[in-house]
């Protein structure tokens, strides 16, 4: 399965509507985001995907209720750490890296806005990092093939 991932996107309009172009563009079959939308009016964008979408709750997102009635108008979002299956995988969906005593095969995190890919004895750590472009100045997301645990970071072209 061809997953989308993406993290921070600190309501950066043109950033957002860059990478769901680029996740409907490239076909993924999901697309997870760790948390931090900002506000509503960003959220709203993701209902442009052509794919299911999951999501967490950050620590920058602000209008909660409204973020949540949004958002399952064509996907869903939870409180983190949000622990599922998705193609015979167990996710761990987070804002903020976490300990859990349940065995996972992918920890996807962002918070850091830095990209991080990590492989452990424990699960594999992904970290996209930030969407915004507002820290570093970079704007990437993450596309993970879970048939083959490739992994790769792209940057969303300007």
């Amino acid at each position: 399965m061809k997953i989308g991932i993406l993290s921070d996107t600190h309501n950066n309009i043109d950033k957002i509507t860059k990478a769901i172009d680029f996740f409907n563009l490239r076909q993924v079959e999901f697309v997870l985001h760790a948390g931090d939308f900002s506000f509503v009016s960003s959220a709203k964008l993701f209902s442009n995907l052509e794919i299911p979408f999951i999501a967490v709750f950050g620590n920058n997102d602000f209008e909660v209720y409204d973020l949540k009635k949004t958002i399952q108008l064509f996907g869903q979002i939870y409180i983190p750490p949000y622990i599922f299956e998705l193609s015979n995988k167990t996710f761990v969906l987070t804002h903020r890296i976490c300990n859990i005593s349940q065995p996972f095969d992918y920890m996807i995190y962002g918070h850091t806005h830095k990209p991080h890919i990590e492989k452990t004895a424990a699960g594999i750590f992904i970290n996209p990092g930030e969407v915004s472009g507002r820290r570093y100045g970079r704007s990437t997301v993450v596309i993970l093939e879970t048939d083959t645990n490739h992994i790769e970071i792209f940057d969303l072209e300007d």
